[in-house]
């Protein structure tokens, strides 16, 4: 096992009931089409908390069999993933929100590859993560094999920005805050992004070390670099594309629970301070209207 992959390994964490409860209630929602689930994002580090909306990838063997909806499998190949809302209330009387998005395990490996270009998908699971409740083995390392090609895809996009040595925190920091850049999120500065790096500090030094070798008497790390130039470009690009294609990805979300354009309206507002009028046919039809609606928020700067 090489030592990446052990790193990556290590972070398991056990779920607890209500994890579980929420994960076979998603499973029943797409019978016989869930490989495996990747539990991400703020409720990973505070799973006791009720209050938390719980983040997965539910990694799937085919997108047609999972939709129903022929347009809903189509923006899904076009625009993965697929996110649903879920709620779901326990015994105890909690109720527990979750958000999990839909991929299949190609497309997951292809968008952590070293030729993906949008970090949607390879920014993410750079970052800390749990898979669970893999189908088998071969599922298991499938999903870690692209892992490891998330973290290397992610290093080789940020290490032409920085002259070396470098710092571990302000390393991933600055290739976490770009990544951020190209999609719809709350985080806004570098400092932010360095908070989040921080928690996992050991980690991030583990990782460095596995990637360029042991840090030099000040803890600082040498990187292979690249054109910084060519860096910024391609970074800027992945801003141009990533917002718009994020915020189609956000509004087509609106099918698949009631309220739901209402929660898209909610959620761009609070990223961009924009809001846009809807049509009763938008509102009805969100999902063929994702589209237009995406492109009246990007006129009105929602993506800048």
């Amino acid at each position: 096992m090489s030592p990446l992959r052990s790193i990556l390994e290590n972070e398991y964490v056990a779920p607890i009931p209500r994890i579980k409860a929420v994960c076979a209630d998603i499973k029943s929602r797409h019978p016989e089409r869930v490989l495996a689930y990747i539990y991400y994002g703020s409720s990973l580090r505070d799973m006791e908390d009720p209050e938390k909306m719980l983040d997965f990838y539910v990694i799937v063997d085919s997108y047609r069999k999972t939709h129903k909806n022929p347009i809903r499998t189509a923006l899904n190949v076009l625009f993965p993933p697929a996110v649903y809302y879920h709620e779901m209330d326990h015994k105890d009387g909690v109720k527990t929100t979750c958000k999990y998005s839909i991929m299949s395990i190609k497309a997951f490996e292809r968008r952590c590859g070293p030729t993906a270009f949008l970090s949607t998908t390879w920014g993410r699971f750079s970052q800390p993560c749990v898979i669970l409740f893999p189908k088998d083995d071969l599922v298991k390392t499938r999903i870690f094999k692209a892992r490891e090609q998330a973290v290397k895809h992610m290093a080789a996009q940020t290490a032409p920005l920085f002259e070396n040595p470098v710092m571990t925190s302000k390393f991933w920091a600055r290739g976490f805050m770009e990544s951020y850049k190209t999609e719809l999120r709350p985080e806004s500065s570098e400092g932010r992004a360095e908070e989040i790096v921080l928690r996992y500090q050991d980690r991030y030094d583990a990782i460095m070390s596995a990637l360029y070798g042991a840090a030099d008497k000040t803890g600082l790390y040498t990187t292979s670099g690249g054109s910084k130039f060519a860096a910024k470009l391609k970074w800027f690009g992945r801003r141009a594309l990533g917002k718009p294609v994020a915020a189609i990805r956000i509004i087509s979300s609106a099918f698949t629970f009631a309220g739901g354009l209402d929660y898209v309206q909610h959620k761009l507002e609070k990223h961009s301070g924009v809001r846009i009028d809807v049509t009763e046919s938008q509102r009805k039809h969100p999902v063929l209207w994702s589209p237009v609606l995406a492109w009246k928020y990007w006129r009105k700067g929602a993506f800048r």
